[in-house]
C-alpha cells in the first residue's frame, strides 16, 4: 500500500537544493585556490610563477557559463562567450565574460582551448562581466558605457568581495549602470576568512530564469 505524499512548507525544497549544487562546487573548487597558505603568500608578495588575476577571472567565467547552461536548460536561450555585433553587422563591442543569448550565432572561433562566438545584438538578453576578485574603488564604468549600446541587460559577478566593501561595490556598480551585482562569496586578505553568500545566488538564478527568448 502506497504511502501518500504530504506537502510541507519547505525552506529549501528539492529544486533549490539542485539549484545551490551548482553554487556550492564552483565555490569550492576557486576557494581553494584562496585560501591555500603557499598560494596567498606569493600573491602577497606578487611573486613571478603565481596565477595571475585575469587567468582567474577566466576560470571563474567559464565555471559560471557552465553552470548557467544547466541552470537555463529548460529554455530556448544559450550562454557563450565573445563579441557582441551591430545591427549592420560593422563593429563589435568589447569582449563579454558570459552572453545569455537567443539561440545561434554569426560567427566561431573555436579550438582546443577556445570557444568564442559572434552573436548580433539583437539576441543578446544580457551580459556578464566576471572578476574573480572586487574591493571598493574597482568597478569598472568604462564597460558599462561601451556595452550600452549594444545591450541593456549588463551585470557584474565577482568570484569574492572585500567583507567591508560588498555594499560600496554593489552602489559603486548600480552608479555606473550595472543592473546587478553578485559576489560568491565575502573574503578577508588578512586573514583567509570568508562567508557564503547562499542568498546572492539564489536572487541570481531567479533573475535567469526570468529572460526570455
Amino acid at each position: 500500500m502506497s504511502k501518500k505524499i504530504v506537502k510541507k512548507q519547505a525552506t529549501v525544497g528539492i529544486e533549490d537544493r539542485l539549484d545551490l549544487e551548482h553554487y556550492h562546487k564552483i565555490r569550492s573548487d576557486l576557494l581553494n585556490w584562496r585560501i591555500d597558505p603557499f598560494i596567498r603568500a606569493m600573491e602577497e608578495k606578487k611573486e613571478e610563477g603565481r596565477i595571475l588575476s585575469f587567468i582567474r577571472g577566466l576560470h571563474f567565467s567559464a565555471q559560471l557559463i557552465y553552470a548557467i547552461r544547466d541552470l537555463i536548460s529548460e529554455s530556448a536561450l544559450e550562454v557563450d562567450w565573445g563579441h557582441l555585433l551591430d545591427k549592420a553587422g560593422n563593429y563589435c563591442s568589447r569582449e563579454c565574460d558570459i552572453i545569455i543569448h537567443k539561440r545561434g550565432y554569426r560567427g566561431r572561433w573555436n579550438g582546443g582551448i577556445m570557444d568564442f562566438r559572434f552573436i548580433k545584438e539583437d539576441n543578446a538578453l544580457a551580459v556578464i562581466s566576471c572578476k574573480s576578485y572586487i574591493k571598493s574603488g574597482a568597478v569598472d564604468k568604462q564597460y558599462v558605457a561601451c556595452l550600452k549600446p549594444f545591450v541593456k541587460k549588463i551585470w557584474l559577478f565577482a568570484e569574492c568581495c572585500e567583507s567591508k566593501h560588498t555594499d560600496s561595490v554593489a552602489n559603486q556598480a548600480q552608479n555606473a549602470g550595472y543592473e546587478s551585482f553578485w559576489y560568491l562569496y565575502k573574503w578577508e586578505r588578512k586573514t583567509a576568512s570568508q562567508e557564503a553568500n547562499e542568498s546572492g545566488w539564489k536572487e541570481f538564478v531567479k533573475k535567469l530564469r526570468r529572460l526570455k527568448a
